[in-house]
């Protein structure tokens, strides 16, 4: 069951008139190339998968839900993106909770909550057990595995999942930004799109605060919490500014990246490997653990 981190509405705007991307990773040690349906490619199996059978959940729930809606609604809105189209409140929210979704759908994110999450679940309810419970009474944990078996080890993705995505002050801080777009002329050299696709700046109260997501070969999404900084990105000359993009995602990248054109993006990953992943920081290493 194919679950996409990297959402296929993106993917398809780097495919060529094959209808395929180009998808670039690093094996033992070489730089590597493959053409790839955008279907078959940013995904893991099961990736979004909870063991909740005893609640008449399917391992697709959360895919079929939660991300396959905001998928979908934010393909539309980026079309009208495309088209230079005013856009509704309601689609001004949409665009921010996909914004937002990008770095929580990642692997590392879910690992953290299948492992830690699920820990940090049953120690709590052990501890609030210690002062609820009489003696002798089975404990919570131990309830939910003969009456609902699989039920604590989806919580944290059914319930924290979501959550996570929709915080406050992460939507907050998205949605209050100035957003614009920068588009290069399709003749000169693409972008590159990167496993983990949204970059950020700076704290999200900090006023050099700035987000940007390569959303086409030759279009970039940027947000910035002040005009100076939109002022500054506007300025630079397109190629400075698709290379200073471009660095940007090779050092976000975990695993692959994709491109449009495939001899310009192996020279273009080949010239820069030493940074290769550079700024990658696992989930699991910035949240507590318990």
């Amino acid at each position: 069951m194919k679950h996409h981190y990297v959402p296929q509405f993106l993917l398809r705007r780097w495919a060529n008139a094959q209808g395929k991307v180009q998808n670039l990773s690093v094996r033992h040690g070489r730089l590597v190339c493959s053409a790839r349906m955008p279907e078959y490619t940013g995904y893991e199996n099961g990736l979004y998968a909870i063991v909740a059978s005893s609640l008449g959940l399917s391992p697709d729930h959360l895919e079929r839900s939660f991300f396959s809606p905001i998928d979908n609604d934010a393909a539309k809105v980026l079309e009208k993106f495309e088209q230079h189209a005013e856009i509704t409140a309601d689609e001004h929210r949409a665009w921010t909770l996909f914004l937002s979704s990008l770095r929580i759908r990642q692997p590392d994110v879910l690992a953290h909550l299948r492992k830690q999450g699920i820990a940090l679940l049953k120690a709590t309810l052990a501890e609030r057990d210690k002062d609820t419970l009489p003696e002798g009474w089975p404990s919570t944990e131990e309830w939910f595995a003969q009456n609902f078996p699989g039920a604590l080890d989806a919580a944290p993705l059914l319930h924290w999942l979501p959550d996570m995505i929709r915080q406050d002050g992460v939507m907050d801080a998205f949605a209050g930004l100035r957003w614009w777009f920068r588009e290069f002329d399709s003749a000169g050299p693409s972008l590159l799109l990167s496993d983990l696709p949204i970059h950020w700046e700076g704290g999200f109260h900090h006023p050099g605060f700035m987000i940007q997501l390569p959303v086409g070969p030759h279009r970039v999404f940027f947000g910035a919490r002040s005009a100076e900084t939109e002022q500054f990105l506007d300025q630079l000359p397109p190629a400075d500014l698709i290379e200073r993009i471009n660095r940007t995602s090779i050092a976000a990248s975990a695993q692959r990246l994709w491109a449009l054109d495939k001899e310009e993006a192996l020279a273009l990953i080949g010239a820069n490997l030493d940074i290769l992943g550079a700024n990658v920081t696992p989930f699991g290493s910035i949240m507590p653990t318990g």
